[in-house]
């Protein structure tokens, strides 16, 4: 599979909720690192971030804008938007450098601007 399609099913596994299938993307030392966040490493950290998140965070959206790869890396232009308690979205804008090793992402590292 090509880094590009990883990041695409990877996408679609988050837009479906999908946890279990969103962490098989990453390496078992993999680590996710949200824009702010500390470092979430392993994908058992992950998977259990990804559950907690979908199951007990607010509405959200996640759109792809651009996708840029070069061999094992990637660069990822995002918007991502949850929706807050009087019912409006609020967004922001970032950029994902995703490293890719052995088939699996090694990391997935957020930027917001």
């Amino acid at each position: 599979m090509t880094l590009r399609a990883l990041i695409d099913e990877l996408v679609a596994a988050w837009q479906s909720g999908d946890a279990l299938r969103a962490s098989a993307f990453f390496a078992a030392d993999g680590r996710y690192h949200e824009a702010g966040r500390a470092a979430i490493e392993g994908r058992e950290a992950i998977l259990a971030h990804f559950q907690r998140f979908f199951r007990d965070g607010p509405p959200w959206k996640f759109a792809v804008d651009a996708c840029i790869v070069e061999d094992e890396r990637a660069a990822v232009a995002y918007r991502f938007s949850i929706r807050i308690a009087d019912g409006t979205w609020r967004g922001s804008e970032g950029c994902a450098l995703v490293r890719r090793e052995g088939g699996l992402i090694a990391e997935w590292r957020e930027y917001q601007g």
